[in-house]
């Protein structure tokens, strides 16, 4: 394979295989739970505060108990002395809004940072201010509920929905991009020193391997949270006989069904990826 193929293969695939990381480290805390989006959530904050974070010291990492009532998470400063206490927050129903905002409204957060998904933090803040009862508003993660939502279910083996199926397009599409354009940057700006290459062409080399990289990162992504959702889909059927349960009920046998649907992700996500990286070099 060669050096092109390989970073349009890196951008296809990439996020898939993150997003499997943290599926693997949300189930191994909170198992098959039906509010897995919430510990996805923790999690996906957690890596993106220590990569902002890298130079300064400052680590995020997730309390001991997943039923702490009042911190998820707490940071730690160079000195490992706790600087911050965090609870997050991932809801966007009415009575998940209002439930967060009454508690923060009668103090239950005093002490603690409110984190919340984009759509969490907008809702909450909202009837917050239109209570006007305190000053403690939640802050933003960044994370979008429907990324959690549905990276949660291609752990659980749920099959998507339209609109799960664009924001994994959208998020795949991104991901490739910004790692195959990253790579082509990288040799194309080594080219150039060299004087292997013109800066005019590094600069078109660069624009067709971002485009080609979201192309990639978004069909990988649409497969694999198919291949996830028709592997769970099949996992519980064959679950419910006789047999499969008999599979299921040993420690193995659990694992292995357990991780099926996240497999399937990422093996979709590469034939699909390799496909479409064949025919732009071709």
């Amino acid at each position: 394979m060669n050096t092109k193929k390989a970073s349009r293969m890196a951008g296809g695939i990439g996020n898939e295989v993150y997003e499997a990381s943290v599926i693997a480290r949300a189930v191994d805390r909170a198992g098959h739970c039906p509010q897995l989006k919430g510990h996805v959530h923790e999690i996906m904050f957690c890596d993106k505060y220590n990569l902002a974070n890298t130079f300064n010291g400052n680590t995020a990492q997730l309390t001991k108990s997943t039923t702490a009532p009042m911190k998820d998470i707490i940071v730690k400063n160079s000195s490992g002395r706790i600087a911050m206490h965090g609870q997050l927050k991932d809801t966007i129903s009415n009575n998940g809004v209002r439930k967060t905002a009454n508690q923060i409204i009668k103090g239950k957060y005093n002490k603690t940072t409110v984190y919340g998904t984009e759509e969490t933090t907008r809702e909450v803040n909202r009837v917050l201010d239109a209570a006007g009862k305190t000053n403690q508003r939640v802050q933003s993660t960044g994370i979008s509920s429907k990324t959690t939502s549905r990276i949660a279910s291609k752990g659980l083996g749920q099959m998507p929905t339209l609109a799960t199926l664009g924001n994994a397009a959208k998020a795949g599409g991104f991901a490739g991009a910004a790692i195959s354009g990253g790579i082509e940057a990288a040799t194309s700006i080594y080219d150039v020193v060299n004087g292997d290459k013109e800066w005019d062409d590094a600069v078109i080399d660069v624009a067709g391997a971002t485009a080609k990289g979201g192309i990639a990162g978004a069909g990988s992504a649409v497969a694999g949270s198919l291949a996830a959702g028709a592997t769970g889909t099949a996992v519980t059927a064959i679950a419910s006989t006789s047999i499969g349960g008999a599979i299921v009920g040993t420690t193995g046998g659990a694992l292995l069904i357990g991780a099926a649907p996240v497999v399937a992700s990422i093996g979709a996500a590469f034939l699909v990826g390799s496909a479409i990286t064949s025919f732009f070099e071709s």
